[in-house]
């Protein structure tokens, strides 16, 4: 407190009260500091895990009423992740035996899913066809298709796709639905670009029935298809003629 000249007696108390004002502030403001368990603690973010797939069905057959339709929430990690929150978004050049018909752009995604009783597999059914089995399960290192067998009704067969292979190169036996083909993987020594990224490690697949198709798939291993072609002869021509090419764009997995 102090007096002011020509004010004897009068006393100025605006310093004390600003004072005791700014004391209480800086009381209350500290007192928030430290009452930390006042706040509210920040959601945790749990993110899912994926189940490991190991199994090698290659080789069984299920009866057609074994296989059945389920809803499936879970996702599984291996050479393709597959949810049915995962999709992959593509421009496709369709092509109408070698001559250009249209750009247009398709999202690749596993919303449907059955289940095969014998072995208590998932299989994921796809809803385009970027040179992956329509229906299939994946393990670590391989992709198993499921189809069924030709002139016998009731009866589903599986069959080993593409998969990861030791060394550079490999050639084998394989087929399409109706032809025989020959079947070459090449591990990649270069990155691949596309749209969607630039991609090291990544492996082509190629499916080769003379006159009749060739197919040939870059695949990037935990990612999926990265480009697709698909070739195929007119009925009758034994020429084989450009039908798709499909390159990633975008694409979302979780």
């Amino acid at each position: 407190m102090y007096s002011l000249p020509g004010k004897t007696g009068w006393t100025d108390t605006k310093p004390l009260k600003k004072t005791i004002i700014s004391l209480l502030i800086g009381s209350a403001f500290f007192a928030a500091c430290r009452k930390d368990n006042n706040f509210a603690p920040l959601p945790v973010v749990v993110q899912e895990a994926c189940l490991p797939q190991t199994e090698n069905p290659a080789g069984r057959s299920y009866a057609s009423d074994s296989v059945i339709s389920i809803s499936y929430s879970n996702k599984h990690c291996g050479i393709l992740p597959l949810s049915t929150k995962n999709y992959w978004v593509y421009e496709d050049s369709v092509f109408n035996d070698g001559v250009f018909a249209k750009l247009q752009y398709d999202t690749l995604r596993y919303n449907t899913t059955k289940k095969s009783l014998q072995d208590g597999l998932i299989w994921w059914e796809s809803n385009i066809s970027v040179g992956l089995p329509e229906t299939l399960y994946a393990n670590d290192s391989s992709f198993f298709a499921m189809a069924d067998r030709l002139f016998v009704p009731g009866i589903i067969d599986i069959k080993k796709d593409f998969s990861l292979f030791p060394g550079d190169s490999l050639r084998y036996l394989t087929s399409f639905d109706d032809a025989a083909a020959i079947g070459r993987s090449l591990k990649l020594q270069t990155d691949y670009n596309t749209p969607a990224g630039t991609f090291n490690n990544c492996i082509y697949f190629e499916k080769n029935a003379p006159h009749f198709r060739l197919d040939q798939v870059y695949f990037k291993p935990e990612l999926g298809v990265i480009k697709y072609v698909m070739q195929k002869a007119p009925i009758g021509s034994g020429t084989l003629k450009l039908q798709q090419i499909s390159t990633l764009v975008a694409f979302h997995i979780e």
